[in-house]
């Protein structure tokens, strides 16, 4: 392995762990779904360069390009899932800005 990819490797683990304390204190949810963006796309880096540094690039490629597409939907979803639901406990049930009357359903 060279030091190159080392060094690259090292990078990566510091980025995905400065991606981590984000997840974890970050003040809005929105704050906390790009950092789990962000570490999945680092996550994928790390799958490619482990395939470079083991000589297995079809293998660990194939992995990373499912991963990436995975990568992709979730903070989507998620992100779709949080605008319609609210980010808080409480926010759901609000309808079009307002409280939601009696028997109308939310959004």
């Amino acid at each position: 392995m060279s030091g190159f990819l080392v060094t690259c490797m090292v990078l990566t683990a510091v980025l995905i762990a400065a991606g981590l304390f984000r997840v974890f204190a970050g003040p809005t949810v929105f704050d906390r779904l790009v950092a789990v963006a962000m570490v999945s796309v680092n996550g994928v880096i790390v799958l490619v360069l482990l395939g470079l540094a083991f000589e297995r690039s079809d293998l660990f490629f194939d992995i990373a390009l499912g991963f990436a597409m995975l990568a992709f939907l979730f903070p989507v979803v998620l992100g779709r899932y949080f605008e319609r639901h609210g980010s808080t406990p409480g926010q759901g049930d609000e309808v079009g800005g307002r409280r939601a009357a009696a028997g109308e359903e939310p959004r």
